[in-house]
């Protein structure tokens, strides 16, 4: 049963991303994941419920896990490149996903709870507040919890050509030591 799960799953995330969230239809994700519609329905209920497990599933594993593992630098330079690498080449590897969820969210699509920009500043603020908590130096979590979700999610709105992932080395260690110089800035004053 778990594959029916899976494969809805994975059929919504591909529809979702590419209409939207108004635009979709349960037809069309039942047909994409080759599944009856009534399959979807007893499993999820209602579309909204489908939507909002797949967001879920995809911060949940995406974002929180991570975040938390790099709290445990002991270098708050470390980590906070740390983040930033991996958020932005999340981002800019799902760019289609993030965006989606992203205009899903301003247009009061999503429950506070999965609202994208909040989740992002909320996983954030938490790791920052472990990371901090041994340490100090206790800057203000909440202000540098929005730089950085200003630094994520304006590789969303303002994209460079190249993204991010795909920069050499050299042009990523650049902009990240840009990034860290500012958000140091925050954590000294």
């Amino acid at each position: 049963m778990r594959d029916k799960t899976d494969q809805i799953l994975n059929a919504a995330i591909k529809i979702f991303i590419k209409k939207g969230f108004l635009q979709t239809t349960t037809q069309e994700i039942a047909k994409e994941a080759d599944v009856a519609e009534v399959t979807l329905y007893r499993k999820f209920s209602t579309k909204q419920n489908l939507f909002e497990t797949v967001v879920k599933k995809a911060l949940e594993n995406e974002f929180h896990t991570k975040v938390m593992k790099f709290a445990e630098e002991p270098e708050t330079e470390d980590f906070l490149r740390r983040i930033l690498d991996d958020r932005l080449t999340a981002l800019s590897k799902n760019r289609k996903l993030a965006k989606t969820l992203l205009a899903e969210s301003f247009m009061g699509h999503l429950a506070e709870d999965i609202n994208f920009p909040i989740i992002i500043y909320n996983g954030l603020k938490k790791g920052l507040e472990i990371h901090f908590a041994r340490l100090e130096n206790k800057p203000d979590i909440g202000l540098l919890a929005n730089q950085i979700g200003g630094i994520l999610l304006s590789s969303l709105t303002f994209p460079s050509e190249v993204p991010y992932y795909k920069l050499s080395a050299k042009n990523k260690e650049e902009l990240l030591n840009g990034y860290v110089k500012s958000l140091k800035t925050i954590i000294a004053s």
